[in-house]
């Protein structure tokens, strides 16, 4: 009878140990996995996520909005280039859209050279659509667009029209450079080229 118990002992001091060592076999699988997760985030920027069915951690690449999107401020500031006279540029675009984007920008200058004052100046409002692309983990840093702008001479009479087209290159994550190309149509205004500083505001 003796002998049976301590058998029975034995048997039931094994399984508690069996028992304790699975447990803590799994808990320390739990936390490595965590550690790979944690490391795997910082060094790659990815967000995890888990599987709520098997448990399983899921590394998922961090989705960012295109170069150009609804909301975004961008500011502006350069120059018109100009054979006479090369005025100072200020513009500002406010994403209505994912691809559409209200533009503001004004320039003037003056210069005199051999004896005639010459002065170019312009102040309007605009439209541009934008090939920004879609949400990625890695969005281009270029930004495209055309479209036309509106508004007053500043140097003479009238309002003029321009079709214009240009882009943005942001060198870093909200300062890039700029140039645009605007096309007189209407109010006889000749082809100008902007160029100079980006500016986001996110």
């Amino acid at each position: 009878m003796k002998k049976v118990l301590a058998l029975k002992a034995h048997l039931l001091i094994i399984s508690l140990i069996s028992i304790s060592l699975s447990m803590y076999a799994q808990k320390s699988d739990t936390i490595k996995r965590t550690v790979v997760v944690e490391v795997d985030t910082v060094v790659t920027g990815t967000k995890p996520t888990v599987n709520t069915t098997t448990g399983e951690v899921i590394n998922q690449k961090e989705i960012q909005p295109p170069v150009f999107y609804r909301g975004l401020l961008v500011i502006e500031g350069g120059v018109v280039y100009n054979d006479n006279v090369m005025p100072v540029l200020l513009a500002g675009e406010f994403g209505l859209a994912r691809n559409f984007g209200l533009d503001a920008r004004a320039w003037y200058g003056s210069n005199t050279k051999n004896g005639n004052k010459y002065e170019n100046g312009f102040l309007g409002v605009g439209l541009n659509y934008h090939f920004s692309g879609e949400d990625s983990d890695k969005p281009s840093k270029f930004d495209p667009y055309i479209g036309g702008l509106y508004g007053k001479i500043l140097d003479a009479s009238g309002t003029a029209f321009y079709a214009q087209a240009g882009g943005r290159l942001f060198i870093f994550k909200s300062l890039g450079v700029f140039a645009n190309l605007n096309v007189g149509i209407v109010g006889k205004r000749g082809t100008n080229l902007s160029f100079g500083l980006s500016y986001k505001i996110h």
